[in-house]
């Protein structure tokens, strides 16, 4: 299955079947093939080792039998590997999968469509709504990043902020929120905040080793310093388990408010 990742020409759209059938789209010799590998081989956005993750998996069967949607938000799905990882996880809930680049898109978009519950949207995300576009366009396609812009640039996408997302699923309750935006996560945080404290898992990849003294996960850390949380660490990744959103504690008890960055 390896080889197929790599026997071609650069580019060219290949397919992995993986053990249990599905087929996904990987194009060859870019970093499609290292986005696979971490996610369906060393498994570094895989939470389900971590014994929190029970929780998780009570607080998905708990909303079902409530009568709403799970959702999942996929900030960064980049050829929608990861959203795929979340939906054969949880084949009940809404995943709602955003992704700036064209490129990367229309693979995000085969790679959906064995998977209803799985939503593509071109976009990126922001604290408010705005347009943005893709400022290193010459990176490797799983290390875009975006920044603001004029809506008349030719370049310009419009950026959705996380309570914009959850309006799009009716009935719908978060369930997680996985994030690898490549910076832009000192603007999701920063502002617009009140779901950090209801979202049971928050899965990160964060980027101060890029960005060094721009301090982009400082606004994250703002957000998440009053909840009662855990911390866990795999691969680059980080999984914030928030107790309070798991347990369903009520915020007013806890004394716990909304948060913004700096």
């Amino acid at each position: 299955m390896f080889c197929r990742l790599y026997v071609g020409r650069a580019g060219k759209v290949g397919r992995v079947i993986l053990p249990n059938g599905h087929r996904l789209f990987i194009r060859k010799w870019t970093s499609d093939a290292s986005v696979f590998l971490q996610m369906f081989v060393d498994r570094e956005w895989d939470f389900t080792p971590f014994p929190q993750s029970a929780l998780v998996m009570n607080k998905y069967r708990d909303i079902l039998s409530r009568g709403r949607r799970p959702v999942i938000i996929d900030c960064g799905a980049n050829t929608g590997l990861s959203s795929v990882f979340l939906a054969q996880l949880f084949p009940e809930a809404a995943i709602v999968s955003l992704e700036p680049s064209t490129d990367n898109f229309r693979i995000l978009s085969q790679n959906a469509e064995l998977f209803p519950s799985i939503t593509p949207i071109r976009c990126g995300v922001w604290d408010r709504s705005t347009h943005l576009k893709i400022t290193n366009r010459t990176a490797k396609p799983w290390a875009y990043q975006t920044g603001e812009c004029d809506p008349a640039d030719p370049d310009a996408i419009p950026a959705l902020t996380i309570p914009d997302i959850i309006e799009k699923v009716p009935d719908g309750e978060l369930l997680i929120i996985k994030i690898d935006v490549e910076g832009a996560e000192e603007a999701i945080f920063r502002s617009n905040t009140d779901w950090v404290i209801k979202t049971p898992l928050i899965m990160i990849e964060l980027h101060d080793w890029i960005f060094p003294q721009r301090r982009t996960s400082s606004n994250l850390i703002v957000c998440i310093a009053k909840m009662r949380f855990e911390i866990l660490l795999q691969g680059g990744n980080a999984f914030i388990f928030n107790w309070d959103a798991l347990t369903e504690m009520d915020h007013a008890q806890t004394g716990q408010q909304p948060c913004n960055g700096e």
